[in-house]
């Protein structure tokens, strides 16, 4: 079985979703499924195999299963924590993601002989580590009691929760930089788009032929996802709905027309 190819594949899922959803308030809910699935395929697949080799059994365990449930575990949490999150005050927020990042950090210390064992690439402990054997008579790091016992191993899902660390770290750590940076607060930034997604992408265009956003070196997409974030909006597919504004029978900048046209009326109104 080439598990390296369902890991690919898994990756690129993922990397799928989050451009295609990245605006999308559920994207950690699609991520999450979306990791389940796997984690359910790739079971499958482990149990089908009749004869499995014990070097077969070790890279599963050890750099297959371990990615996919490590993402699963993450997606999980960060769900988990924007609905903890405290709704208001820059401080207490603050403190909030601190204190999870103080939380991942001293599981990694707690675990950090096997963490470096992991990094350095060290094999001499893999049947022990990434077989499915008898547990050893004390041994407070196997986990298996969470797991599924004929599908794991000592250290498959310690190994599982250390990559999900090193994700939650980075996520915790741009949140921690985005709240704390000068400039607009997070709740400020974003303003709900009253428009269609069809009216955001005639303004994303107008802005980029106008040339007037990074000195016209923007190109489509970032311009339509800047605006997106800002306005909480999904762009979508830019360019088919950009296909759609051009095949327009009568005006093809409709909604450009209109805020001309409401901005003239407000002027001339100011006037009198």
């Amino acid at each position: 079985m080439k598990w390296d190819q369902h890991i690919q594949k898994f990756k690129a899922g993922l990397k799928y979703l989050q451009q295609e959803h990245a605006y999308n308030t559920e994207l950690n809910v699609l991520c999450l499924n979306y990791a389940a699935q796997v984690q359910n395929q790739l079971e499958q697949d482990f149990k089908a195999i009749s004869d499995v080799q014990k070097t077969e059994e070790i890279n599963f365990f050890k750099h297959i299963k371990p990615v996919v449930d490590g993402q699963h575990l993450y997606y999980r949490k960060i769900i988990q924590l924007e609905h903890e999150k405290p709704v208001k005050g820059l401080k207490t927020q603050i403190r909030f993601y601190k204190n999870q990042l103080d939380i991942e950090y001293r599981f990694k210390l707690r675990h950090k002989a096997f963490a470096y064992y992991l990094k350095s690439n060290q094999t001499h402990l893999d049947a022990i580590y990434f077989t499915r054997r008898d547990p050893l008579p004390y041994d407070p790091d196997d986990l298996r009691l969470q797991c599924n016992p004929g599908y794991s191993t000592p250290r498959d899902f310690l190994t599982a929760k250390l990559r999900c660390g090193e994700l939650l770290t980075n996520y915790l750590t741009d949140r921690l930089k985005h709240l704390i940076s000068p400039g607009i607060p997070v709740e400020a930034a974003r303003l709900d788009w009253s428009g269609s997604r069809t009216d955001l992408i005639e303004l994303t265009y107008a802005l980029y032929h106008a040339k007037v956003i990074h000195k016209g070196k923007a190109d489509i997409i970032e311009i339509a996802r800047a605006l997106g974030n800002f306005f909480n909006m999904d762009p979508g597919d830019v360019y088919k709905t950009y296909s759609e504004i051009k095949s327009r029978k009568k005006s093809r900048t409709k909604f450009l027309d209109e805020m001309a046209m409401n901005l003239q009326v407000a002027m001339d109104r100011e006037d009198f």
